[in-house]
């Protein structure tokens, strides 16, 4: 399994096997009073059912799966029953154990998760110490302190959760859906599209949006940005009663609209030496789609007739999102053709490298392919400091060696200044110039 799906380290002490001290406390609590009932505990440790899945994250079904349905999906239940209602395991299952979760009563101890749940089944007198309160308090310092999950510019929260909506149950479900980590790739769409006027920051999520997935089995088995993507999608709004919403039918994904044409397929097949099969991380795989959006259509949203790549799902959020806000505001945009090989080959290597790799003075890059054409990136370079949104699309022509390089942005143009977009706006201008550097940009600025 790829390294990037590796359960993260809790927030104390590191990932490690139980600690003397834990095992201690595990022997010392008791069976129930009498020894008329068995030690029960919780197994929340689960390896993804696919080799795209994640793994050290909890379930986020809706609670109270029914028997038949736990019987199909391998024994799994919904995470919020499954943390509320403990199974009895052998002594043998307990031994096989790999528990990652830790939640903490207070600064000076953690505890395994399961311990936590067996000190309220079995200790009348410790069930108050881990309450609907004690979880608050644990998720707030998780959102705090979890990377990927504050914007840069300003350390703004761009994720949090309704948690006082919340009974114990989602309550546990968003501290193992926070704790799993990686949220830094679905955060750059989210802080995107809160820049795009799509969303406010931070991002609500609720139990509905926890329940998403029937349990953990199919949440561990998805890769984790698709995972994160279903929960956060419906909170990136397009107007009009349309938001990022994924609809499944069996084996069928549709994202935006449910309907045909509005499929996603996630991972699709792709030749050996296609650039986003070399660079696949599966966390984030490749997308292909057909979603498209145009004003002036009668329909807005709409399926193209040929499909895009997207080198992964976060990139088909980004440029799904940047497409729609250009379509809807004045954007100035000019652009021009330069030989790739300039600037000691700068614009090719834009294009050549991994769509993954962060650029100099970007907040957020995406990347994209059209059926028959070449390779489409767009550099985002603008933030929530500035009261404008500007990106750079550089666009393969294949079949020589020039490349379109388009400039966008939303900057209210200088007063009374006319000439060279430099003078008109220069704030686009020198942003600019820290990606293209110093003569790609006399290049494109000079017009």
């Amino acid at each position: 399994m790829d390294s990037s799906h590796d359960a993260p380290a809790p927030s104390r002490g590191g990932r490690q096997e139980e600690t003397d001290s834990n095992k201690q406390h595990s022997e010392a609590v008791p069976d129930d009073d009498g020894g008329a009932k068995k030690r029960r505990r919780v197994d929340i440790s689960h390896t993804a059912a696919a080799a795209g899945g994640h793994s050290g994250g909890g379930s986020v079904g809706a609670g109270g799966a029914a028997a038949e349905s736990q019987q199909q999906q391998g024994g799994a239940i919904s995470l919020s029953a499954d943390l509320t209602a403990p199974m009895q395991h052998s002594n043998q299952q307990q031994q096989q154990q790999h528990p990652v979760w830790y939640v903490c009563a207070h600064r000076g101890s953690d505890f395994l998760l399961r311990d936590v749940l067996r000190l309220r089944e079995t200790c009348s007198r410790a069930r108050g110490l881990f309450g609907a309160p004690q979880l608050r308090q644990r998720l707030s310092h998780e959102l705090g302190t979890q990377a990927g999950l504050r914007r840069t510019a300003n350390e703004q929260q761009l994720l949090t959760f309704d948690d006082q909506q919340m009974g114990k149950g989602d309550l546990l479900a968003a501290l193992c859906v926070t704790e799993a980590g990686g949220w830094s790739e679905i955060c750059e769409a989210v802080e995107l599209a809160a820049q795009c006027g799509n969303c406010q920051l931070p991002v609500r999520l609720t139990a509905a949006d926890l329940h998403q997935y029937p349990n953990k089995t199919a949440y561990l088995a998805a890769p984790r940005v698709l995972a994160q993507l279903k929960m956060v999608g419906p909170h990136i709004d397009f107007g009009d009663g349309v938001t990022f919403q994924l609809f499944q039918h069996d084996n069928t994904l549709m994202a935006i609209k449910d309907q045909d044409g509005f499929e996603i397929d996630i991972d699709p097949p792709l030749p050996p030496n296609h650039p986003y099969q070399q660079h696949r991380q599966p966390h984030d795989p490749p997308v292909r789609s057909r979603i498209d959006y145009r004003p002036l259509s009668p329909e807005g949203w709409r399926p193209l007739r040929f499909d895009w790549v997207y080198s992964s799902v976060s990139s088909c959020v980004k440029r799904i999102v940047i497409d729609h806000f250009a379509t809807i505001h004045q954007i100035n945009r000019p652009n021009i053709l330069i030989d790739r090989r300039v600037a000691n080959n700068r614009l090719d290597t834009l294009l050549t490298q991994s769509p993954h790799t962060p650029v100099a003075g970007c907040t957020t890059t995406a990347s994209d392919r059209f059926s028959g054409t070449g390779t489409c990136r767009h550099f985002v370079f603008t933030d929530a400091s500035h009261p404008f949104v500007a990106w750079i699309t550089v666009k393969d022509l294949v079949y020589h060696n020039n490349v379109r390089v388009f400039v966008r942005t939303t900057e209210s143009a200088v007063s009374g200044v006319g000439g060279a977009f430099k003078d008109r706006f220069p704030q686009t201008t020198q942003l600019a110039r820290v990606v293209l550097g110093d003569i790609i940009s006399a290049m494109v600025f000079g017009q």
